[in-house]
C-alpha cells in the first residue's frame, strides 16, 4: 500500500518507492510533490523544514540556508530582512538589540556601540542624545547627573 511522505520529504512522481529531502533553503510544498524555497526571513538546513530566523538575525532572500546576525550598533529591522542602525540615544554592543543608553549616559549618533558620559557640570538631555548644562544651584561630578547643591552650599552659575 502507498504511504504519505514524512512532512519534511517529498516524492515527485507516481509509483515512487522512496521519498526525497529538499536541499537547504527549501521545504516540501503542500502536496509534497516538489520543493519550494523558504521565504525571506526564513531558512532551512538540510532537514527540509523552513524556520523563522531568531530575533537577532535575518535573511533578505528566498532560499536561505542560514540567517545573518546584525553587527554591533545595529539590530534586525521589523520585517527581519535586514539590519538597521540604532537611533541616537541608543546603543548595541554585540547582542544584536538596540537599547536605551543608561540614564546618566548618551549617544549622539546613529549606530552607536556604546554610550558616553557627560563632563562635569553637565548631564544627558531628555532624549539621551547629548549633554545639557546643570542649572544654577545644581552640580554634577563624573556620574553625569545634575544634583542639587548640599545645604549651606551653592553654585551661582550654570555648568557647575
Amino acid at each position: 500500500f502507498c504511504q504519505n511522505c514524512p512532512t519534511n520529504e517529498f516524492s515527485s512522481h507516481s509509483g515512487a518507492t522512496s521519498c526525497n529531502s529538499c536541499d537547504c533553503g527549501a521545504e516540501p510544498d503542500g502536496s509534497r510533490s516538489s520543493c519550494q524555497l523558504c521565504d525571506p526571513s526564513e531558512f532551512s538546513t538540510a532537514n527540509g523544514v523552513c524556520q523563522t530566523c531568531g530575533s537577532n538575525s535575518y535573511t533578505s532572500d528566498s532560499g536561505a540556508c542560514s540567517c545573518i546576525t546584525c553587527g554591533a550598533g545595529s539590530e534586525v529591522n521589523g520585517s527581519q530582512t535586514g539590519c538597521q542602525l540604532c537611533d541616537p540615544g541608543e546603543f548595541s554592543n554585540d547582542i544584536g538589540f538596540c537599547q536605551n543608553c543608561p540614564i546618566n549616559q548618551f549617544s549622539s549618533h546613529s549606530g552607536a556601540t556604546s554610550c558616553d558620559s557627560c563632563s562635569c557640570g553637565h548631564e544627558p538631555d531628555g532624549s539621551l542624545t547629548g549633554c545639557q548644562v546643570c542649572d544654577p544651584g545644581f552640580f554634577s561630578t563624573d556620574n553625569g547627573v545634575c544634583q542639587q547643591c548640599p545645604l549651606n552650599q551653592y553654585s551661582s552659575h550654570s555648568g557647575a
